[in-house]
């Protein structure tokens, strides 16, 4: 119950039921007899009117606050399964072709089984394969250096964010309002159209539109109840826009090292400052210069005192 046309079924029951019971009353019931208890009637549709009006107030702000914390899930899934595949591009050859390929075949997944699945509410076996595969792939990683230690610790925070917020979304998919809430969502609508037979007009057409408009109102709360209490299924079903961009826009990137690695050590830099190529002397240049220096000098003794 949560397309347009369950929409228009849900509006239009509501409605037929109202008008009947509305002619039932009529017919049954003098004008006059209701006009007496027009003012106990008042108080009373107040009360009762005030507390199912919160209680569905809330009930749909509820289902639209769990909406939003799915459509939040999804994009941070998304988000994390775009940091290992970005990551993993750090690593030596065979961890970043395998770490990248099971990124876009979890992705993959997501999109073309499990969103189907969600949508009929169906409890999910597929995707958990991919799942494992992914988080297999994560732990297999053997760091060479300093440098992939880190992304390597990076991948796996990145990695337990995917599975926190994939658990997530698909208990959100899975769930529904308790079949007790729906009983009292029935029984506050009837009890409240029923309240507006006692204010009975002479005019039976004007009170008919009124009547109306009650239900129609009370019709398309509950349906957006049931919508977003539904939140992969339906008119407001939530898109895997996020997991369809790393497709188009982030796997399409070359499985290639980056440019900006030097794994091989800093570079050497002589005195001048400048990067040198091959191994730097300790010793200085002008060793040579000095020797033959040495050797142009002309040593010179102290002069010997006469002995007296």
């Amino acid at each position: 119950m949560n397309t347009l046309g369950h929409a228009a079924i849900l509006v239009a029951v509501f409605v037929a039921i109202a008008l009947i019971g509305q002619r039932l009353v009529k017919g049954r019931v003098e004008i006059e007899v209701l006009e007496q208890h027009h003012s106990a009637a008042e108080g009373m549709l107040g009360v009762v009117g005030t507390l199912f009006s919160v209680l569905l107030g809330f009930m749909v702000a509820a289902a639209m606050a769990r909406y939003g914390d799915a459509q939040m899930h999804v994009e941070q899934e998304a988000n994390c399964v775009a940091s290992i595949f970005r990551l993993a591009r750090g690593l030596g050859d065979d961890d970043r072709h395998r770490l990248r390929q099971l990124c876009r075949n979890y992705s993959n997944e997501v999109v073309d089984i499990e969103w189907k699945q969600m949508a009929e509410h169906a409890k999910i076996n597929h995707g958990w394969e991919g799942y494992q595969n992914l988080w297999e792939g994560v732990v297999a990683v053997v760091p060479e250096n300093d440098r992939q230690s880190n992304l390597q610790q990076a991948i796996n925070d990145a990695m337990m964010g995917v599975g926190e917020h994939r658990r997530a979304r698909l208990i959100l998919a899975q769930q529904d309002l308790p079949k007790a809430l729906w009983i009292v969502v029935a029984f506050g609508s009837i009890i409240t159209i029923g309240f507006t037979y006692v204010f009975m007009s002479q005019f039976p057409h004007v009170h008919g539109f009124m009547t109306t408009m009650v239900a129609t109102t009370l019709a398309l709360n509950i349906w957006l109840l049931s919508a977003y209490s539904s939140p992969f299924s339906g008119e407001l079903q939530i898109k895997p826009m996020m997991f369809s961009m790393l497709k188009e826009s982030v796997f399409n990137v070359p499985d290639t090292p980056t440019r900006y690695i030097h794994d091989s050590g800093p570079a050497k830099v002589g005195l001048d400052g400048k990067p040198v190529e091959g191994k730097l002397d300790s010793k200085p240049a002008n060793d040579g210069a000095d020797s033959k220096s040495t050797k142009g000098k002309v040593e010179t003794k102290p002069a010997e005192t006469p002995a007296h």
